[in-house]
């Protein structure tokens, strides 16, 4: 059972990066939408969510990952930063910083 929790330790651990890195990414997603803003830019780039998607998929792929899993997270992903950049540029939220 020790083993166990060795491996549980090592997952709680990497459930921590991958939080602070979606924090990441969410912050430059912050800072993506006062520039679309500022420059009266269309929020929904549909080409660069595709780009994004499919260069996910193959690093995916090439690390022995399942390519449409990989797709599927990175859908939930967009549509998560999608949402926040909308609601930034609407007003509807203050962009903190």
């Amino acid at each position: 059972m020790y083993r166990l929790d060795e491996f549980r330790t090592q997952l709680n651990i990497l459930d921590e990066k991958l939080i602070n890195i979606l924090s990441e990414r969410y912050q430059i997603c912050r800072a993506i939408a006062d520039f679309k803003k500022k420059h009266d830019i269309p929020m929904m780039q549909p080409a660069r969510v595709e780009e994004v998607k499919n260069r996910c998929a193959t690093m995916a792929k090439n690390k022995n990952l399942n390519p449409d899993f990989v797709r599927n997270l990175y859908t939930l992903i967009i549509d998560e930063a999608c949402r926040l950049e909308d609601d930034i540029i609407d007003n509807k939220v203050e962009n903190i910083k």
